[in-house]
């Protein structure tokens, strides 16, 4: 960059004040800026410069708070502020809806199922054999996912019992993201396969051997990212009559640096029916492991792990009440937390209210015409710039 002196002579600015400028730019001025000249386009395209951008976007208090809302109908942003009224951001147009205009069922069935650092993760629920995607909607640039491996790579329209599930998370350790993907088939018995691909690595899935919970069956959108790793809330029977039949759980947690599965102490009780496992903000960024206890007619308790890894710090916060009475035929769960504090609930039908625990009001949250599947706290990002294997649209 050159600048015109009062008396008519050019001079360079200093790479480092270069940076430091272009550092604070918008994800789309960036973009526009790495046309310039080559050592923009090597700088803003540098794994270093990217990961610094992305750590000053979050650092900064007046970054607007985005919701990534994902349905069958469309994938949205949406603004994260009650007093925006739930405004709408962006609508994000699915890069399968451009890549491959030849097969629409294709393009329909793919979803979302996790977002980390700006990227999204999508696979299709339809057809096993549609590859898995990383997307960066914020850049318009995604790639596809190398094959699983083939032992258990089979077809839904078979006869077996088929349980698979993808999980996205971040490695902050190295700096990478990786996908997990969880098989459990019938002929399999009570083994469970689980594989990884990473980003820095490339190449093929990984097949992990160590310590995979017998029987572990995790659900897509029943879990909770916290410190680095995935958790769900799993469980077995009491031996009791069946009208008193009672359930114990514990909390497995699959850590996304080690690749390793351990168990994370709940607070132990008999219960009718199993916690709904969430993250709770609260006050500031810090983010913790928390369980909703249904008391039954959309009636919950929230309870906070304030400690991770102390079972004794669990923490009962408060109640919720997500109808005011019971209505014949509805049920409402919570889906999720607003980085302001609502708790998001989800009804059978898979619409959504937002309940404001301070002045107990429930209020519409997002599209009342869509069918939600995926609630998750979004910031745009630089990443999968300058990689290579990567389409744009």
């Amino acid at each position: 960059m050159k600048i015109q002196k009062d008396w008519g002579v050019e001079e360079e600015l200093p790479e480092e004040i270069i940076e430091k400028i272009l550092l604070k730019m918008a994800i789309k001025e960036l973009i526009r800026c790495s046309a310039v000249c080559k050592s923009w386009n090597s700088l803003i395209k540098n794994p270093r410069f990217i990961q610094t951008h992305f750590k000053n976007q979050t650092d900064d208090d007046n970054s607007e708070p985005l919701l990534l809302l994902s349905s069958f109908e469309s994938d949205d942003l949406h603004r994260d502020d009650p007093a925006a009224l739930f405004g709408h951001y962006s609508n994000l147009l699915n890069p399968i809806h451009n890549h491959n205009k030849s097969n629409p069922t294709n393009r329909l069935s793919y979803r979302v199922v996790g977002t980390c650092n700006g990227l999204v993760c999508i696979c299709s629920y339809r057809d096993p054999c549609l590859p898995v995607i990383l997307w960066n909607p914020s850049i318009r640039k995604f790639r596809f996912l190398p094959s699983p491996s083939r032992s258990s790579r089979r077809s839904r329209t078979t006869d077996c019992d088929w349980n698979e599930n993808y999980f996205f998370g971040y490695d902050s350790r190295i700096n990478d993201y990786k996908v997990v993907r969880i098989v459990k088939e019938s002929y399999l018995g009570p083994t469970v396969e689980v594989e990884v691909w990473s980003l820095a690595r490339g190449g093929a899935w990984k097949r992990l051997q160590n310590n995979v919970p017998a029987g572990f069956a995790p659900h897509l959108y029943d879990h909770a990212c916290v410190k680095g790793a995935f958790h769900w809330v799993q469980g077995h029977e009491t031996n009791q009559a069946e009208e008193e039949k009672e359930f114990v759980f514990l909390i497995v947690a699959w850590d996304v640096v080690d690749e390793s599965f351990r168990n994370v102490e709940i607070r132990q009780a008999k219960r009718k029916c199993k916690p709904f496992i969430s993250r709770y903000h609260g006050d500031g960024d810090q983010c913790r492991l928390a369980l909703f206890e249904d008391l039954g007619y959309s009636s919950f308790d929230l309870w906070v792990m304030m400690e991770y890894g102390v079972a004794e710090s669990w923490t009962k916060l408060f109640n919720i009440c997500l109808l005011a009475s019971p209505r014949e035929g509805h049920y409402i769960r919570p889906f999720g937390f607003t980085k302001s504090g609502q708790v998001v609930g989800i009804f059978n039908d898979g619409t959504l209210k937002s309940y404001d625990p301070k002045d107990k009001q429930l209020k519409d949250f997002g599209n009342p015409e869509y069918v939600y599947l995926f609630m998750d706290s979004f910031v745009e990002s630089l990443v999968l710039l300058g990689q290579t294997n990567v389409f744009s649209y």
